[in-house]
């Protein structure tokens, strides 16, 4: 029994109390744990992950809530959360937490998109045929592509989607303004690390540097590499160069996410090095330096000899 002014006992969290968001939050997650970002008795922080993902603290604390309740993390005396086991890539833990429909739907018109089995416009009903689903699950889906600037919806019919990155001079455009998007973003006056948020993409990309390539999805790839970006330009705490950075990861994943069953080891092994060396930076305040290993990563000249093939990411 609490005292007065205590928390309140945790609430058991069964699969079907969690919104759609949430499911997608802990489908996220999953990948995220088995990729090392917390070894066994680390603090798995609501905060953190509360600003990473944009959303309250609230449906992450059931999130976190529900992973204890399925013994993949402890609460604490203090009401946190630790992890307390990693689940094997044979755990199928992913069967606990089926895809919503709207999740599934995103990934299928992304995958398609990305393939070039939709045209750049289409109609509710035509989407709705295609996929084989319900209205109601197409415009959900399609207002979160829209939230996200994936798509927008056509005068009077239909929609539209944004251009996937899926030609050389797309991508050397993308890779461009996003060199100058996160260099100029390191640079600003406002820039401010958060060390919490630092020390969890350091463990993330040290596993990511030694793990066999073969234990490495492709989507948690593509995630983790997403997440580096946008939790440094998040450090600028200028919205705008977040949403900017955002909208670029979007359009990669809608073209990329696909394309990464076909990982290069030294790929992988180059950009954890890079990421490492560009925290180690920021750790010591050397924001010039930062930006300088940061331009240089993301540099599309032959020079370097990081001419990428057009679908492949960093």
């Amino acid at each position: 029994m609490n005292n007065i002014g205590d928390p309140p006992d945790p609430v058991s969290v069964e699969i079907g109390a969690l919104s759609p968001l949430q499911i997608e939050v802990v489908r996220k997650l999953i990948p995220i744990i088995r990729a090392g970002r917390w070894a066994v008795g680390d603090k798995v922080s609501d905060a953190i992950l509360s600003r990473e993902f944009g959303i309250s603290r609230t449906p992450i604390r059931q999130v976190l809530q529900f992973l204890a309740d399925n013994g993949l993390l402890a609460q604490t005396d203090n009401r946190g959360y630790v992890l307390v086991r990693v689940p094997a890539s044979n755990d199928r833990f992913e069967e606990k937490v089926p895809p919503s429909g709207v999740d599934a739907l995103y990934r299928k018109i992304m995958h398609a998109r990305a393939n070039g089995l939709i045209g750049s416009e289409a109609s509710e009903t035509e989407l709705l045929e295609h996929f084989g689903t319900s209205r109601g699950v197409v415009r959900r889906t399609l207002m979160r592509l829209s939230a996200e600037g994936l798509a927008e919806r056509r005068d009077g019919h239909g929609w539209r989607f944004a251009e996937c990155l899926d030609n050389r001079q797309a991508v050397n455009e993308s890779y461009a303004f996003r060199a100058i998007i996160e260099c100029g973003a390191v640079m600003e006056d406002t820039f401010r690390v958060d060390l919490g948020a630092l020390g969890a993409l350091e463990a993330e990309q040290t596993v990511l540097l030694s793990a066999p390539l073969a234990s490495i999805e492709g989507s948690a790839w593509f995630e983790a590499n997403a997440r580096f970006h946008e939790t440094v330009v998040s450090w600028s705490h200028n919205r705008f160069l977040e949403q900017a950075i955002r909208r670029q990861n979007s359009l990669r994943r809608m073209t990329e996410y696909a394309e990464f069953a076909e990982l290069s080891e030294a790929g992988v092994r180059k950009a954890a090095r890079d990421h490492l060396a560009i925290l180690e930076a920021l750790k010591a305040d050397d924001r010039k330096l930062a930006s300088a290993i940061l331009f240089r990563h993301l540099s599309r000249s032959p020079a370097n000899g990081e001419v990428r093939p057009a679908r492949i990411s960093d």
